[in-house]
């Protein structure tokens, strides 16, 4: 027999109580009569947004009733079962029975409440942002032996990503990242992996090779490996801030439940947290739409574990462990799903536990997973080990996140009103800002490390592939540069120009020039915040009205008054050491990872258009 809890009992009976409640010898019943209203995401699972504080106001600011949109338990059913897909789109619903006919106004309660809660998420977010700083400076200290190792004897640098095996997987990551590993045959041929090069070797067909390399330890190992790609590009989505990829690749993923054990049940986990759930995907879908900080964890875990070089899994596996990068990363996804669904409130908590704690058990079943001996195990334990309470706090996060939701709807006039909160404004406002100049496109999260490594060391435009620059071809020839039109420099000597025939190409009038760092903001959310803060500058106030400035290059804003002190997970750079006038060399190279101290700035460069209107030609972190 199921024991029904009082709290189930509660839910439960509130819609039959809104419903029934009105009011009896009162107002005509024509002049009044049931409101109600729906709140949705526009998500690609139009997901309906749950146990969300709603007032019903009069025109003139009166509260009539206060309520709180449905969820899951108010209907018995529960995120991640089979009861969820029957009730799906009667929650989110807010409605009472005995209102005026009047045009209303719909809000999600007072501002003061709300910018409280607002207020406490963002120190949250700060908290969080620290510790991942700190998280990857201690893992640095973990593997830079291995890094140093790597550096001095293996194929650091080698163009291109990887076309077989694990890189291929590992690529939708970094997508040829100049930190990683080189190609796969660059391992192959270092004297690094000697050890360990019977058991690479066939890397081009991994399935067959899968158990000489230690993936086939355990049931569900060789599914997992296939899934490399597909697991990774799902972390790579929360960087972007992506949700349709989001969603997308995580579906993807359920394909898993077909294999046996652990790996198995993180497939039907993801199969039943999508198909059957509502709750949690809330609290996935506000972070994603209001904080960078799933972005920034996915970033940090994937940075460290590449960090995990050849040489380090080499040993790894020759102390009785394997390739275990896919269960690292499934069991990461597992944990963020049990933090999210803890971001619930008290009322909604219910219907989200059971999901919360299968997610959790899954998560810690693939840890067991996990085996070995020597300090390369210890060093895995210890990344698990360090962010494991990090990911713990995006729950009190998300909740707080929920609770400082801010929408208002004016003139309501309908019985029963639809609204739709946007889920991809970050995205939307990067695009809108990339059409205005190339900010985006040289310094925002989309630009790989390879791509900033390159500009550093090699001038190349991230715009162009090229030492071309994108701009520079632009403005003298009036045509965006191609080079399968205009060839990769001095290749081509003459480019048709509309309106100016045949002219010849000074490609050293186009070059791409770069400075003493080439850097960027990891997150669309951190850099459209960035330039946020920079229209409230005194300096930019003073440009858009003043009639006799046509550029302004703005540099008094530090990031830390942005961000706060702890920031420098939000910023990624290459920095020639001493500066391109007086380089140092430091291990073999003078260029390092930039080093971004608490002056570092925020310069924006403005130019006004024909019609006096301020463009953001670009902006960018500067140490």
């Amino acid at each position: 027999m199921n024991r029904v809890t009082p709290a189930e009992i509660t839910a439960k009976a509130e819609p039959i109580a809104n419903r029934m409640s009105g009011t009896v010898g009162g107002v005509s019943q024509s002049c009044r009569g049931p409101r109600s209203v729906q709140f949705f995401y526009d998500d690609p699972l139009r997901t309906p947004i749950t146990d969300l504080r709603t007032r019903f106001l009069s025109a003139d600011e009166n509260v009539l009733a206060q309520t709180r949109t449905y969820h899951p338990l108010n209907f018995g059913a529960r995120d991640g079962d089979t009861s969820l897909p029957p009730v799906r789109l009667q929650t989110g619903v807010a409605e009472q029975q005995d209102l005026p006919h009047d045009p209303l106004i719909i809000d999600t309660g007072a501002m003061p409440d709300i910018e409280s809660a607002a207020d406490d998420a963002w120190e949250l977010e700060k908290a969080i942002v620290a510790d991942l700083w700190h998280f990857e400076a201690s893992m640095t200290r973990v593997f830079q032996p291995y890094v140093d190792e790597w550096n001095r004897d293996g194929a650091l640098g080698a163009a291109g990503s990887f076309v077989d095996g694990v890189g291929n997987g590992i690529s939708a990551w970094w997508d040829g990242e100049k930190d990683f590993w080189g190609s796969a045959w660059g391992w192959l041929r270092s004297t690094t992996s000697q050890a360990a090069l019977t058991a690479w070797d066939s890397l081009s067909n991994p399935v067959d090779t899968t158990q000489s390399i230690g993936r086939a330890v355990w049931d569900g190992a060789q599914e997992a490996y296939g899934h490399l790609e597909t697991l990774v590009e799902v972390l790579r989505a929360l960087l972007t801030g992506d949700i349709d990829a989001f969603f997308s690749k995580a579906q993807l993923l359920e394909a898993l439940k077909n294999a046996q054990g652990a790996i198995g049940e993180f497939g039907q986990l993801m199969h039943d947290a999508f198909e059957n759930g509502v709750e949690w995907l809330n609290s996935l879908i506000e972070m994603i739409r209001r904080t960078p900080v799933l972005g920034l964890i996915a970033n940090t875990a994937m940075r460290v574990i590449t960090m995990m070089t050849p040489n380090f899994w080499a040993e790894m596996i020759g102390t009785g462990g394997g390739f275990v990068i896919p269960e690292i990363i499934m069991w990461l996804i597992g944990l963020l799903i049990g933090g999210l669904a803890a971001a619930s409130g008290a009322g909604a908590a219910p219907a989200v536990a059971a999901l919360g704690a299968r997610a959790a058990s899954v998560a810690a079943k693939i840890r067991k997973l996990l085996k070995g001996s020597g300090r390369t195990f210890s060093a895995v334990n210890r990344f698990l080990d360090l962010l494991r309470p990090i990911i713990d706090q995006i729950g009190p996060l998300g909740r707080k996140l929920r609770d400082s939701i801010a929408e208002v709807q004016r003139g309501v006039i309908d019985k029963t009103q639809q609204l739709f909160r946007r889920t991809r404004y970050w995205r939307e406002k990067l695009d809108d800002l990339a059409r205005q100049g190339h900010g985006p496109q040289r310094h925002e999260g989309d630009v790989t490390e390879e791509m900033l490594w390159n500009r550093a060391y090699h001038n190349i435009d991230p715009m162009t592939g090229t030492t071309v620059d994108y701009d520079r071809f632009l403005k003298k020839y009036g045509v965006v540069y191609d080079s399968d039109l205009h060839g990769r420099e001095p290749d081509v000597v003459n480019i048709n120009v509309p309106g100016k025939g045949n002219l010849a190409i000074n490609w050293n009038k186009v070059r791409h020039v770069s400075g003493d760092h080439a850097t960027k903001f990891n997150t669309p959310a951190d850099y459209v915040r960035a330039y946020e803060e920079v229209l409230k500058s005194a300096e930019y106030k003073a440009f858009l009205t003043g009639a006799d400035q046509d550029q302004l290059v703005l540099r008094s804003l530090k990031l830390s008054d942005v961000f706060g002190s702890n920031f420098q997970a939000r910023v990624k750079g290459y920095s020639v050491a001493g500066g391109q006038k007086n380089p140092v060399t430091h291990t073999g190279t003078t260029f390092a990872e930039t080093v971004f101290g608490n002056d570092t700035k925020v310069v924006a460069i403005f130019e006004k258009d024909a019609n006096g209107i301020p463009q953001l030609k670009t902006m960018y972190p500067d140490p």
